[in-house]
């Protein structure tokens, strides 16, 4: 009897008792868990609660918007015009990309695109960006004041 004892094969592939398999499955989810994390989605934000400066007039041109921070600011034909920077829907720091008003916002994180006056063009967002009350200080500083949201036609001249 003493010679019908089994040895390992070196060749076989081996099955994971369950310890192993638990190492394993939690292995891999952390993995995913932090892939998801790193590479999932950019930076968030939060909306404006109080006033926040965006820049100076002298940054812009008619047609022109800009982020600062979680703020946009833009330049249309009737003037000046302030609204979040943050995709309505997950919170996600929104890209100005060709900084124009014709080619609007993008939402690095899920695809979502805002129209140049912050109206959703391309989910998965379905709430417009909200408008702030803009000022216009007489050195030209402009300040977004998220404490007075305003309807999405409400501009600031700038003369």
């Amino acid at each position: 009897m003493a010679d019908d004892v089994r040895k390992p094969c070196l060749d076989c592939p081996r099955a994971l008792d369950r310890r192993q398999l638990l190492l394993l499955a939690g292995a891999s989810t952390g993995l995913v868990v932090l892939g998801g994390s790193v590479s999932g989605c950019s930076p968030h934000g939060d909306p404006p609660t109080g006033p926040e400066s965006a820049g100076n007039i002298s940054q812009l041109q008619v047609g022109t918007l800009l982020i600062m921070s979680n703020v946009v600011v833009a330049l249309d034909a009737n003037g000046v015009y302030g609204m979040s920077a943050v995709c309505t829907h997950a919170g996600c720091l929104l890209d100005d990309g060709a900084q124009t008003i014709a080619a609007g916002l993008g939402c690095p994180c899920h695809g979502s695109h805002f129209d140049g006056n912050g109206a959703v063009t391309r989910g998965p967002a379905d709430t417009p960006l909200q408008h702030y009350a803009v000022t216009i200080a007489a050195d030209g500083s402009l300040t977004v004041d998220g404490s007075q949201p305003v309807p999405s036609s409400t501009r600031t001249p700038t003369g």
